[in-house]
C-alpha cells in the first residue's frame, strides 16, 4: 500500500468500503507471493480471486459514487489497477481473468495444476503461472490440449489444424536444440516427406551454426 496516498489507504480500510472487498487481505497475500513456485502460484490464484471480486465492486454504480463522495478521481479501470494494486494494465487484467475463471470453470484450473503436479513427479520442468493458467485454458476452451511443460526455445514450427488437410487430427513440429518434436502424425505421404525432408535439412543447418 505504499504506492496510495492517504486519502485514498483510508478510503479502503474504512468499514463501507471492507464490508463489499477486503483490501486488506489483498494486500497481505500480495507481499506473500514470493515463496517457491507451488506455493506461489497457490496465493496467486486466491490473489486473482479476490482481485476479480474488487473489479466486480470497482464497477458498481454506487462504488463510483462513494469514490466520488470521498474525493478519490479513479475515472478508469487501468487507473484503478495501477493505483491499489500497483500493477500494470495488461497484467491487471490477467489476475482478473484468472480470477473469473476460478469462478466460471473451476474444473479447467484442477485439470492445469493436476497436469504439473504429474509432470512434475516425472522430473518435468512446468510453468506454473497465471499466464501459463490462462494459455492453458485458452486452448482447452479452442479444443486443443493445453501444455503446462516449460519449453526449449523453437527455431523453426509447422503445424497443421485440426478438421483440414489431416483430416480430423492436427500436427505440429518444432526443431529446438535438442531436435525435432512432433506431436501427431501427419495422413498424407507426400506432405508428410517434404516435411520431413524440410527438417531434417533445418536441423542441420542449426546443428552447423551452433558449432
Amino acid at each position: 500500500m505504499l504506492h496510495l496516498m492517504e486519502i485514498e489507504s483510508d478510503f479502503l480500510s474504512s468499514t463501507e468500503v471492507m464490508s463489499s472487498v477486503n483490501f486488506n487481505e489483498i494486500f497481505s497475500l500480495q507481499s506473500q507471493v514470493s515463496n517457491a513456485k507451488k506455493s506461489k502460484f497457490e496465493k496467486s490464484l486466491k490473489l486473482a480471486k479476490l482481485v476479480n471480486q474488487a473489479m466486480i465492486w470497482y464497477s458498481k454504480a454506487e462504488t463510483k459514487q462513494q469514490l466520488t463522495e470521498n474525493g478519490i478521481e479513479w475515472q478508469t479501470t487501468e487507473i484503478f489497477i495501477n493505483r491499489v494494486f500497483g500493477w500494470q494494465k495488461s497484467f491487471g487484467y490477467k489476475m482478473v481473468k484468472a480470477g473469473k475463471l476460478q469462478v466460471d470453470n473451476q474444473p479447467i484450473v484442477t485439470k492445469f495444476k493436476r497436469m504439473c503436479t504429474t509432470n512434475e513427479r516425472n522430473g518435468e520442468d512446468t510453468k506454473r503461472t497465471i499466464e501459463a493458467l490462462l494459455k492453458f485454458a485458452n486452448a482447452e476452451k479452442n479444443g486443443e490440449d493445453g501444455e503446462v511443460t516449460a519449453r526449449e526455445k523453437t527455431y523453426a514450427q509447422f503445424t497443421i489444424a485440426k478438421d483440414g488437410l489431416n483430416g480430423t487430427k492436427g500436427f505440429n513440429i518444432r526443431l529446438t536444440e535438442d531436435g525435432a518434436k512432433v506431436v501427431g502424425e501427419i495422413e498424407d505421404d507426400n506432405i508428410a516427406y517434404n516435411v520431413s525432408k524440410l527438417f531434417s535439412k533445418l536441423a542441420t543447418i542449426l546443428e552447423n551454426t551452433n558449432k
